[in-house]
């Protein structure tokens, strides 16, 4: 487990990816110079993450445009950071000579979301995202499950957020793909099985019991 006497401290980057315990929760980022530890998930991040990832997944991977992949480490522009969900173009996705995927990713997602848990700063969520589509990122999603609110960020663009009747769109990384913000927030909705009809055996016997 990563020492808290390591947060804050003021390395290099070169020391920080040396470190073992940079991927052991709670998960390391290097921002700035200094060693920030990433906050845990709670049960609606983890649902938004999960129902998120299926669904952006559902349609890229048929038109083979690239993978989805929770808590990735990507190193770039002198910061290594660790967004909730990140999607890479396949070309993006680096293999060895056997197509198996390589592990380091010293770039940017083609797609960085951030799911706002309800212990973590929503500022650092927001400068997460301007820094990630300043510095190669064409896209990127901030969700926050206790407001209900979306905002889409773009490069040398102001962040938009979305009406409740909006939709997220992929574009230009996911042309045509689309998301409605009632339906991702829906996915917060425990699904209650629903009760099964009587038999008509059991039926009959109530109806006899009655007379």
């Amino acid at each position: 487990m990563a020492s808290p006497a390591r947060v804050g401290k003021m390395i290099t980057l070169e020391e920080f990816l040396r470190m073992p315990e940079i991927d052991e929760q709670p998960y390391l980022e290097y921002v700035d110079g200094r060693i920030e530890a990433k906050v845990s998930p709670q049960k609606k991040h983890g649902l938004l993450e999960k129902r998120l990832m299926m669904h952006v997944d559902a349609y890229s991977q048929p038109r083979q445009l690239g993978e989805t992949f929770p808590e990735l480490r990507c190193t770039f522009a002198g910061r290594s950071i660790i967004p909730d969900v990140a999607f890479l173009l396949d070309d993006h996705i680096k293999t060895d000579e056997d197509g198996v995927v390589l592990n380091p990713t010293f770039r940017p997602p083609d797609i960085h979301i951030e799911i706002v848990s309800p212990d973590q700063s929503v500022q650092k969520c927001r400068e997460k995202l301007v820094f990630s589509t300043a510095h190669g990122c064409p896209l990127g999603w901030l969700i926050d499950p206790e407001r209900r609110t979306v905002h889409v960020y773009r490069p040398r663009r102001r962040p938009q957020r979305l009406p409740d009747e909006g939709v997220l769109e992929g574009d230009p990384v996911l042309p045509g793909y689309r998301l409605p913000v009632a339906e991702l927030f829906d996915w917060l909705k425990v699904r209650k099985p629903k009760p099964s009809p009587p038999s008509p055996r059991s039926a009959s016997t109530a109806a006899g019991e009655e007379t």
